[in-house]
């Protein structure tokens, strides 16, 4: 079990200075504008996340499982980026509705395309 965490700790890592350099590479003003990276950093993990789920050697393999979709996929994307960065819009309405929505619509599509390409 400790093994398990060990990988996901790692995997962590990876994926939070991956996140962290989408950051930098998109900056963004927490009031004014529309939150790219986060958009983005959710949107391409719910993409890999499902391609990964059709990936039978990643799936049924605890320790890559771990690694891959707990560790590297869990460091980067960033569910509290996205419900911080929805109160921050809040004073915007439509902006925060349309980044909600987005971001969960636009990321079960990315699952979804994930698992359908990958299926094939």
């Amino acid at each position: 079990m400790f093994r398990y965490a060990l990988y996901a700790s790692v995997g962590a890592v990876i994926g939070s200075l991956g996140r962290y350099e989408v950051g930098l590479a998109i900056p963004h003003n927490s009031t004014t504008d529309f939150p790219w990276a986060t958009f983005s950093v959710n949107v391409l993990g719910a993409l890999i996340i499902g391609v990964l789920s059709q990936r039978d050697r990643v799936m049924t393999n605890d320790g890559l499982r771990h690694f891959c979709v707990t560790g590297v996929l869990g460091g980067f994307t960033t569910f509290s980026a996205l419900a911080v960065e929805t109160i921050q819009l809040s004073s915007r309405p439509i902006v925060c509705v349309v980044y909600v929505l987005a971001t969960f619509g636009v990321g079960l599509a990315a699952t979804s395309f994930g698992r359908k390409v990958t299926s094939q």
